[in-house]
């Protein structure tokens, strides 16, 4: 996301940089003159206009309705150009087309007066007043009923491209809140596994301490997503961490399908995954763990196996699970995570596209 830049309006802000709204301006004009023309053919269907009122009243809404789209139009270009927002635009535009329909408006009260047969309202507007006043008035009218034709649906798109826009900051604000959840939950199990060997191994503690500094490297250095070569060598590292410090309990098995190394996933995914199925699942049974990347019906498929106890309020693995479900939602993987019991085995699969991709770590 850009920095703030002081001086600048939330609206200014959050306009796309060189996007400006199109004007439809034939729609406009259509809404506009019909819109306007129905109270001449009412009038003239009462016998109140005769013909001649009709065809000379449409020509004229057609010059003013078009006089009227021009300089509303030149006028948004002009201030959208030295980046005005949209609302700014608008009231510009409509100050600008006033003083013009005005004018308009005086020639139309000098060419009835010429000619009082072309409009029948010719004999009510005699004095200079009264033709600057209802000039002014009709001006005012027409403008602004041209501006709501042409910039209510503009503020409207605009809106909801706002609201897009704003819908996509939370979703991005919520799923770095989850991704920088699991560093410190990472960081603090981990460092939990080293004190348990301080005393214990003075040796294999810095051993461990060295190891955990290289996976830290790596971690900060990934982006939001990398291949799965990327994170099966990262999780290949974590786990041996654990092998070191249960050496005769815990056993990890890779079983990784070579289509499937080049494949996109959201980086760190499984990370939880792997935490929960050591600590609440490997080291409670027999100590046996799997971790498994296959296609399956042209998906990726990645599942974390252990041999431990059967799921219930303690085995859920509580807050890393729930992290992960909800991370994936937010990336835009519905109903990909499903943790479940086979046999005497407990299963997180994860099923994500299957798309190639970059890798996204980088020193």
């Amino acid at each position: 996301m850009a920095p703030h830049e002081p001086g600048r309006s939330y609206e200014e802000r959050m306009k796309p940089a060189g996007e400006r709204v199109p004007i439809q301006h034939v729609r406009a004009f259509v809404i506009g003159f019909a819109t306007l023309l129905v109270p001449h053919l009412v009038r003239f269907m009462l016998g109140k206009f005769t013909l001649r009122h009709v065809l000379y009243s449409s020509l004229w809404l057609a010059f003013g309705i078009g006089l009227s789209l021009l300089l509303i139009t030149f006028m948004y270009e002009l201030a959208t150009d030295r980046g005005a927002t949209l609302q700014r635009a608008c009231a510009l535009s409509l100050a600008a087309s006033i003083p013009a329909l005005m004018a308009s408006g005086l020639v139309d009260l000098y060419l009835t007066n010429l000619d009082p047969s072309l409009s029948p309202y010719a004999a009510e507007r005699a004095t200079v007043r009264d033709a600057l006043a209802m000039s002014l008035a009709d001006a005012i009218a027409m403008s602004a009923f041209l501006a709501a034709i042409v910039f209510l649906p503009m503020f409207a798109t605009a809106h909801e491209q706002r609201s897009h826009q704003i819908a996509d900051l939370a979703r991005e604000a919520e799923l770095l809140r989850y991704r920088a959840h699991l560093e410190p939950h990472f960081v603090l199990n981990s460092l939990n596994a080293v004190a348990g060997l301080v005393e214990e191994d003075p040796p294999q503690a810095r051993e461990l301490l060295a190891a955990l500094g290289d996976l830290f490297r790596d971690a900060v250095s990934f982006h939001g997503t990398h291949q799965v070569r990327d994170e099966l060598a990262w999780l290949e590292r974590y786990v041996t961490i654990y092998q070191l410090r249960y050496p005769d309990r815990l056993v990890a098995h890779w079983d990784v399908a070579p289509e499937t190394k080049g494949l996109s996933m959201p980086a760190l995914l499984l990370q939880p995954l792997i935490e929960n199925a050591i600590k609440h699942g490997a080291l409670r049974g027999n100590g046996q763990l799997a971790v498994c990347s296959r296609l399956v019906d042209g998906q990726l498929e990645l599942t974390v196996t252990d041999d431990g106890p059967q799921l219930g309020a303690a085995r859920d693995g509580g807050r890393g699970l729930e992290i992960v479900r909800r991370r994936l939602e937010l990336e835009g993987y519905h109903n990909a995570f499903e943790l479940a019991r086979r046999g005497d085995r407990t299963v997180a699969r994860v099923l994500l596209p299957a798309r190639s991709g970059p890798g996204a770590k980088h020193g």
